[in-house]
C-alpha cells in the first residue's frame, strides 16, 4: 500500500509514518520546515499547503497512492476577539483551504478504491475555546460528508477526530488547568496517544473496512456520553 502523507512531519504524522513503514508500506510525506530524524524509510517532499506553486507540485509524488493522509492543523489558542486578519487568513489556510486545494489536485491521480483520511478534531464535533480552529476543523467534517458522495466510488473519504492526544505539541502546549477539564470530562478518564491513534488510522486502511465512507470516528474517551 501507498500512503500519501500530509503534513507528515507534525507529531502525529511522524507516529503515523513510523507505523506504517514498521508494517511494510511505502510513504510519501510533507514537511514544511525540516525532514524529522529517524525516518529515512519514507520519501519526503517539501510543501506549505498556503503555497500554490507548492501544492501543484503535489500531483506527481502522490500519483498512486492508495490512500491520502490529511494531517496539517494549527491552533492559535486565541479568542475571537484577539484574532487578527493575518491569523485568520493563516489558519483557515492551513486547516482548510490548502487542505481543500491539496485534494483538488491529488485525488484525481488517486489510485482506483482509494480513501482519503482526514484528521479532524473534537472540536469540530463540539466547538473550541479557539473558535476559529473548531470551525475549520468542522468545515473539514463537512467536507468529508460531501466528498464521499462525490468522489465514490473510486475513493472514500473519511475523518478520525480525537480528543486531546498526548505526545503532541498542543497537549504539550495546554496548560495543566485545561488538561485537568479534558480528564474530568473524559469518561475513560485518559488520553489517547499518538502512538495510538497512529495505529488506528493504519487499521482504517485496511480492506475489511471498505464500507466506510463519509464518517466520523470519535475518538474522545465517550465526552458526547450524557
Amino acid at each position: 500500500m501507498k500512503v500519501f502523507a500530509l503534513g507528515g512531519s507534525s507529531s502525529i504524522g511522524q507516529a503515523a509514518i513510523r507505523v506504517l513503514i514498521d508494517a511494510g508500506h511505502e510513504v510519501c510525506a510533507t514537511y514544511r520546515s525540516g525532514v524529522p530524524g529517524g525516518l529515512d524509510s519514507a520519501t519526503w517532499v517539501r510543501a506549505d499547503v498556503r503555497s500554490t506553486d507548492d501544492l501543484d507540485a503535489l500531483a506527481g509524488p502522490a500519483e498512486g497512492a492508495d490512500v491520502l493522509l490529511l494531517l496539517p492543523g494549527l491552533s492559535m489558542g486565541r479568542t475571537i476577539a484577539t484574532y487578527d486578519d493575518d491569523l485568520v487568513s493563516e489558519v483557515v489556510d492551513v486547516n482548510f483551504s490548502g487542505q481543500f486545494r491539496a485534494i483538488q489536485r491529488i485525488a484525481p491521480v488517486l489510485a482506483d478504491g482509494s480513501q482519503i483520511i482526514i484528521l479532524g478534531s473534537l472540536a469540530g464535533q463540539r466547538g473550541a475555546g479557539d473558535p476559529l480552529y473548531g470551525a475549520t476543523k468542522g468545515a473539514m467534517h463537512a467536507l468529508a460528508k460531501s466528498l464521499a458522495k462525490s468522489l465514490a466510488p473510486r475513493t472514500r473519504v473519511n475523518v478520525v477526530a480525537p480528543g486531546m492526544v498526548t505526545g503532541t505539541a498542543m497537549h504539550d502546549g495546554t496548560p495543566p488547568a485545561v488538561l485537568d477539564m479534558h480528564i474530568k470530562t473524559t469518561p475513560t478518564g485518559h488520553f489517547i496517544s499518538a502512538a495510538d491513534l497512529a495505529r488506528v488510522l493504519l487499521d482504517i486502511m485496511q480492506p475489511h473496512w471498505s464500507q466506510l465512507n463519509g464518517a466520523c470516528i470519535d475518538l474522545n474517551g465517550g465526552m458526547y456520553v450524557r
